[in-house]
């Protein structure tokens, strides 16, 4: 059953550029993702988390709830 996705034009063009003969959007998307494993997608996003919690500065649980409220009543 087709179903229908979000992408921006630019993204289109460059899927485009990979479609030959009579070969679909989900052809080319199923190529290139037979070419690129789940697990060096999740490599990379476990590397990019672990660079962020290097980073990460805590704040004390008072700080974080005043921030919240002042987030809902600020409307964002």
């Amino acid at each position: 059953m087709p179903t229908t996705i979000t992408i921006k034009e630019k993204t289109k063009e460059r899927l485009s550029d990979y479609k030959f003969g009579d070969w679909t959007f989900d052809d080319v998307l199923n190529m290139l993702m037979d070419k690129i494993s789940i697990e060096d997608i999740s490599a990379e996003h476990i590397k990019e988390h672990y660079r962020r919690l290097a980073d990460f500065k805590a704040i004390s649980k008072e700080e974080f709830k005043s921030r919240i409220k002042k987030r809902a009543l600020s409307g964002c």
